[in-house]
C-alpha cells in the first residue's frame, strides 16, 4: 500500500494519502476527488548529508542528557533521604 503525495485542484492544498487498491483518495480539507499526483523525490544519502545527520543527532542526544541530569539534580534536591 503506497503513500502518495497529492494536490486537490479545488482548494489547492497539499497532502499525502494511503492509495487502497483501486479507491481514489478524497482531500482531507474539501472532500474532492479531483486530484492531482505529485512526483515524489528519492532521499539520497551521501557522506556529506550522513555527517550532517550525526552531527544533528549528537547535538540532540546532548541536550537530552544535559535536560536529563537538570531533572536529576531537582529531583535529588527535593528530596533528602
Amino acid at each position: 500500500m503506497p503513500i502518495f503525495d497529492f494536490v486537490c485542484t479545488a482548494c489547492q492544498k497539499s497532502f499525502e494519502a494511503l492509495v487502497r487498491g483501486t479507491t481514489p483518495p478524497a482531500c482531507p480539507a474539501c472532500g474532492s476527488t479531483a486530484l492531482e499526483k505529485q512526483m515524489a523525490l528519492p532521499s539520497i544519502k551521501t557522506s556529506s548529508t550522513h555527517g550532517q545527520a550525526m552531527h544533528a543527532a549528537k547535538r540532540r542526544d546532548a541536550a537530552q542528557g544535559k535536560d536529563r541530569m537538570h531533572e536529576q539534580r531537582k529531583y535529588e534536591l527535593s528530596h533528602d533521604d
